[in-house]
């Protein structure tokens, strides 16, 4: 399972400068590496859980890509 805090530095910039995110999937991915939820994050980027959860979804395939 893809747990994105687990990742560590060097990784972050990695996959940061090669997995082509949109704005709104590179703030959430900033997000969710400080641990905050998925409820917190739709919250602070001001949007429904479902648009957070459909962006979460996408992330994870470009991250898997540059795995």
């Amino acid at each position: 399972m893809l747990r994105i805090p687990d990742f560590v530095k060097s990784e972050i910039d990695f996959i940061k400068e090669n997995a082509n995110m949109t704005p709104r999937e590179e703030q959430l991915f900033s997000l969710r590496n400080k641990e905050y939820s998925l409820e917190e994050c739709a919250e602070y980027m001001n949007c429904s859980i479902s648009t957070v959860n459909r962006v979460n979804k996408s992330m994870k395939k470009k991250i898997l890509r540059v795995l």
